[in-house]
């Protein structure tokens, strides 16, 4: 885990394709940034609070490094004419892997009219665009990755003293432990936790239980020097 300069730069603007509009009526519209842990933040736009949960929730996503929003694809219809339609998010890997996302609630998803469109819309994204298309809908947040996703990028901002201490305390922890007794033996206390999370998150801590950590939360060493 690397910690880059405390010097704050400016997030780079949406790769949006299409204008995202500033205020709705009808839909919840914003923005967020990530990656400013990687030296620079990213400019991200969602059209929807299902958006933005699925955005969160690929965003940390182990192994993913880099997503996209509205990414143009164009296609054959069903009226056998040139469509065109805007991938909500592109998400692409270490490995090299790009996923193309489809945000849909769960009712709209289920429709035929949809279901044509995200067919064709996948027969025409490889090798091109995406690598494979999947469709996300509010189940794609069970299981507690939500919460998990929420506490990385709420804490995704180094605290460099802090980090210091909990890196250093990692070389001789012999677990599992709970994050509470990790922390005191550490010699930070709580306030100490969110250096826990980026731990975490980073592989260099392992908590094997899914959902939000706690200071209950019981650690291991993960695989990650």
């Amino acid at each position: 885990m690397t910690y880059h300069s405390p010097i704050w730069l400016p997030p780079k603007p949406s790769r949006a394709e299409r204008k995202i509009p500033r205020k709705s009526s009808h839909h919840f519209v914003g923005e967020l940034t990530f990656g400013e842990e990687l030296g620079q933040g990213q400019v991200l736009t969602f059209e929807s609070w299902l958006e933005h949960n699925v955005s969160l929730v690929a965003i940390y996503t182990p192994g993913v490094i880099d997503i996209r929003e509205q990414v143009k694809v164009q296609f054959v219809n069903a009226n056998n004419k040139v469509g065109t339609h805007y991938v909500d998010f592109l998400t692409t890997e270490q490995g090299g892997r790009r996923t193309a996302i489809l945000v849909k609630p769960l009712f709209r998803a289920v429709k035929p009219n949809f279901r044509d469109m995200a067919s064709r819309v996948r027969a025409v994204i490889a090798p091109q665009i995406a690598d494979r298309l999947v469709i996300a809908t509010e189940r794609t947040l069970l299981g507690g990755k939500l919460a998990r996703a929420e506490q990385y990028h709420a804490s995704r901002f180094a605290q460099p003293a802090l980090d210091r201490r909990v890196r250093d305390a990692v070389r001789g922890f012999v677990g599992p432990s709970t994050i509470r007794d990790f922390l005191a033996f550490a010699g930070v206390g709580p306030d100490g936790f969110h250096a826990v999370i980026r731990l975490v998150r980073f592989g260099i801590l392992v908590a094997p239980k899914p959902g939000m950590l706690t200071m209950s939360s019981v650690v291991h060493m993960g695989d990650t020097p």
